[in-house]
């Protein structure tokens, strides 16, 4: 997502509300201070255009109580340029950063604007900041909840949240285009998910015939895990899905009979297929956002974010 970020966070222990005063501006490491160069900064340096330091460990970080944050979130702080760990914010979920921030990797980095206009020949994108979503089109359950909420959000000033609480439940909204029946296709979403929510038969994003029993591929979360189904067979590959914070997932389907699936959390491949039919019989020709169906009893709820879809490849920040 083409936007800057200009504030990077003064790492402070959980919970600890995250502020750029006065008095801090004034200590000597000019902590959260934007900045030029490491000249702006005192005793730290200038790492997207504010003041922190680099890190290899968390004992690099243990004086300013903050987080040594992993490649990935250091990353998206950084707007996808690849960055070594940097000292932010810890966070367990989205509370613990402040407005302007928010919970990636166990970090908090600083809140972007949607990267949607920067893709108008896309065949779908959302921030889901605008509530009546143009060219959506809903199906809830009796029982189910879709809207588009404030809190928790990855960009922008909304995120789409979905919810059930029955067997056989569906909340979702969906998006049609032309349909294909050969060609890539690349789809990126970020998914949130609230520390202790069951997610042991929730089905989410759909791309191909939602429609139909024939719907072409979807992420499908079974006891926890999370992994890729395609025309009702489970593509071999799983990974765990972390709870309160912002995770970014990428699918990149080859559409065939004998198609091919490619998916990343994170941008760590999970799972990676050939031979594997990605093609409905319609074609491939729409995009669902949220859940689709969920096959548990327990409450189930998911928030979907900067949401993708294009026949050119796609990153997480693009």
């Amino acid at each position: 997502m083409r936007l800057a970020f200009f504030a990077l966070l003064l790492p402070v222990p959980l919970g600890v509300p995250l502020a750029c005063s006065s008095e801090t501006a004034n200590k000597n490491t000019n902590w959260l201070v934007s900045c030029q160069s490491s000249a702006d900064c005192g005793g730290s340096g200038c790492l997207c255009g504010t003041c922190t330091v680099a890190c290899a460990s968390a004992d690099s970080c243990a004086a300013s109580g903050g987080v040594c944050a992993p490649d990935f979130a250091a990353t998206t702080q950084c707007i996808g340029t690849e960055s070594a760990g940097m000292c932010l914010a810890a966070c367990g979920q989205e509370s613990d950063c402040d407005d302007t921030r928010t919970c990636v990797a166990g970090a908090c980095v600083t809140r972007e604007s949607t990267s949607c206009p920067a893709h108008p020949g896309a065949l779908a994108c959302s921030g889901f900041d605008d509530s009546a979503l143009p060219g959506w089109t809903p199906t809830v359950d009796s029982t189910g909840t879709l809207s588009v909420v404030t809190t928790p959000r990855l960009a922008g000033t909304g995120a789409l949240a979905a919810g059930t609480s029955m067997v056989n439940g569906r909340s979702r909204f969906a998006y049609e285009f032309p349909a294909m029946t050969s060609g890539q296709i690349y789809l990126r979403a970020w998914i949130y998910v609230d520390p202790g929510t069951v997610l042991s038969d929730v089905h989410t994003i759909v791309v191909g015939d939602a429609n139909t029993s024939d719907y072409g591929s979807k992420f499908v979360y079974t006891g926890g895990t999370l992994h890729v189904a395609s025309s009702g067979v489970a593509v071999t590959g799983t990974v765990d899905a972390p709870l309160g914070q912002w995770y970014c997932l990428r699918l990149e389907l080859g559409i065939g009979d004998q198609g091919t699936v490619r998916a990343y959390l994170n941008d760590t491949v999970f799972a990676d297929a050939t031979g594997v039919d990605t093609l409905p019989a319609a074609g491939v020709h729409n995009v669902t956002a949220g859940i689709d169906f969920a096959g548990q009893a327990e409450p189930a709820q998911v928030f979907i974010d900067e949401l993708l879809l294009d026949t050119s490849p796609v990153s997480c920040w693009d």
